[in-house]
């Protein structure tokens, strides 16, 4: 008599399985279905806010705040940052932080036209007690400013041109009276949502972003800002990188 063993029996259950489950992929494929699966049931994952996402108002009022010109757009953005900021522990007031507004209107070259419309905020990552950079508030910062919907990065000290001060730089996506320089930001050959730094370069070759990927909220979906992320970049882009390449101070 055969000993029968619990290797033996499962290996008899399994070979029963799979000839199951052939015959019945075989019966999906001849009823029409996809690749062996119920295309009429078939659920894709839903995308999934990320905590803090929350869509500002489409208020363009003209504001200034510590003595920077911000549109109230740009300032619901920058309060819900805070929040989500000081929620965390942060203790830098965004508001006290600023040191650049929007709407110069050309008058900052050093900013290559970023600044020039709407949208735009420069913030200190200094403290104001003894002017030291205060190093581990910057990421959770940047990551607070992504999730209230600005392109933000560090600009470390020289990055811009000699002597440049230590700063984050933010654009607010969507922002209506962006200046074509500040849209290139986000979306153009060097853009947020493709995954660099933002800076135009003259080789033309884009620089990673060193704090991560976009973030992406539902809202910015429904406006037509994605990731791009290893998408073909044709010239001209949304982002306007038809406009020459500005040379960097």
């Amino acid at each position: 008599m055969p000993v029968v063993t619990k290797r033996s029996v499962c290996t008899g259950v399994l070979s029963v399985m799979g000839i199951g489950l052939v015959a019945l992929s075989v019966a999906a494929l001849a009823a029409g279905s996809v690749s062996g699966y119920d295309a009429a049931t078939y659920t894709p994952t839903p995308f999934i806010d990320p905590a803090g996402c929350w869509e500002p108002p489409d208020d363009y009022t003209r504001v200034w705040v510590n003595g920077a010109l911000l549109n109230s757009r740009t300032l619901a953005m920058l309060d819900h940052a805070q929040d989500l900021y000081q929620a965390q522990g942060g203790v830098i007031d965004f508001h006290l932080a600023i040191t650049q507004g929007s709407y110069t209107g050309g008058a900052l070259a050093a900013s290559f036209g970023t600044h020039d419309g709407g949208g735009a905020v420069d913030l200190s990552v200094r403290s104001p007690l003894d002017w030291s950079v205060l190093w581990d508030e910057i990421g959770p910062m940047l990551y607070a400013l992504r999730v209230a919907g600005f392109a933000a990065w560090l600009r470390d000290t020289d990055e811009l041109y000699p002597g440049s001060a230590i700063h984050i730089h933010a654009i607010a996506l969507g922002d209506a009276e962006l200046s074509e320089a500040a849209r290139a930001q986000i979306d153009g050959t060097f853009g947020y949502l493709r995954g660099f730094n933002g800076l135009p370069r003259l080789d033309g070759i884009p620089l990673a972003d060193r704090y991560g990927g976009p973030v992406i909220c539902q809202w910015m979906i429904d406006r037509g800002f994605d990731d791009m992320r290893g998408q073909p970049n044709p010239r001209p882009t949304p982002g306007g990188t038809a406009l020459p390449v500005p040379d960097l101070p």
